[in-house]
Formats: structure tokens, C-alpha cells, sequence
């Protein structure tokens, strides 16, 4: 069931079962904690110079693979190079996904538990579909590196998997992310 339906002027009107606006939510809280773990906030020993120019000293590659697939190396070949870039980049890069997924968490709103199966009704602007589809991405992206999905995988293995797999039921998830994503594309073409 697609949840967006297109509107004018790029606007789309997004309708959904309150369960599944919970569920979206607090994965995209999730992800807003993965990118802010370690980072340092305003205030708290940061060069204001750095932080007005979004950049900080040369960064290593994160160590949590799902970190690093949301924050990969522009230079594979040069570590050296690699933590230059980030210096310059990662900062900005970070700021940018969570500001998406807040746009997801903020469209959403406090769900009350009691009322999840009432329907979520609101729309969004341009701006605010391009937030929605990049965190959907970055949703994705996160779940493929946690499960270790690859191009080869065979949907049939996934969906085969015993019930009592937690593999099964995220990489459900990570399908139903996708389709999401799919209709709200399209919904924002027209």
C-alpha cells in the first residue's frame, strides 16, 4: 500500500497507519543517534572557527560498518587523504542526514501508543519529500549493512528464513523501506 500521493507544485500528501508512521519515526531517531554518537556538540571543546567552516581536525573512517556505508571514504586508496577529506566534508555530511531524518521525526509527530491504528494525515513540501527520500535511503542503507545484504542475495533466502529469525523481520522492513521510497519518488515526479 503506498502511503503518497502527489500534489502540486511537487507537494505530496502523505496518508498512513499510525504504526507505521511510529515504526518510520523511531527508525529514523535511530539513525539520528548512529550519526551523532561521538560527535561533538556546540560548547563542548569545539573551535568555533572550525564549526562555522564545518570542519575539525583530520578524521579516521568510522569503525561501525553501517557508519561507514552512510560515511564512505572518498579516497580508498590514501588514508591520509581519505582523513583529509573528511575534515572537510564528514562534519557537513553528518549535519545534512540527521537534518533529514528530523524532517521525518518533525512531519510524524508524538504518536500516542493508544492511537496507532489511526490514520496520520499531512503534506509535504518539496524540500520536505527530498528530506523523506533521503533518509529513507539512509534507513536502507543502515539495514543492508546490519543484515550484510549484497547485490547477489537471493530474496527468496531472506524471506524463507524461520520465523523466529530477527533477520527475517528486518529485512522485511528493509523491503517495505524500499517500496516507501519507490512510491514516494514517483509521487514526487508528477
Amino acid at each position: 500500500m503506498s502511503y503518497f500521493q502527489s500534489r502540486r507544485k511537487g507537494r505530496v500528501y502523505v496518508e498512513m497507519p499510525g504504526f507505521s508512521g511510529r515504526l518510520i519515526a523511531d527508525l529514523a531517531r535511530q539513525l539520528i543517534e548512529l550519526l551523532s554518537d561521538g560527535e561533538a556538540t556546540s560548547g563542548a571543546g569545539v573551535d568555533p572557527l572550525e564549526e562555522l567552516v564545518e570542519m575539525d581536525s583530520p578524521r579516521d573512517q568510522p569503525t561501525d560498518p553501517a557508519l561507514l556505508r552512510l560515511l564512505p571514504d572518498a579516497y580508498t586508496d590514501s588514508p591520509e587523504v581519505a582523513a583529509e577529506f573528511r575534515r572537510f566534508t564528514e562534519q557537513g555530511l553528518r549535519k545534512a542526514k540527521i537534518g533529514a531524518a528530523e524532517v521525518v521525526v518533525r512531519s510524524i509527530g508524538e504518536i500516542d501508543p493508544a492511537d496507532e491504528d489511526a490514520a496520520l494525515e499531512f503534506e509535504l513540501s518539496r524540500d520536505a519529500a527530498r528530506a523523506w527520500m533521503r533518509c529513507l535511503t539512509d534507513l536502507r542503507l543502515t539495514l543492508a549493512e546490519r543484515l550484510e545484504v549484497t547485490a547477489d542475495d537471493d530474496e527468496a533466502t531472506w524471506l524463507a528464513l524461520p520465523d523466529d529469525d530477527p533477520r527475517g523481520s528486518l529485512y522485511r522492513i528493509y523491503g517495505w523501506l524500499g517500496y516507501q521510497l519507490e512510491t514516494l519518488l514517483e509521487a514526487a515526479q508528477h
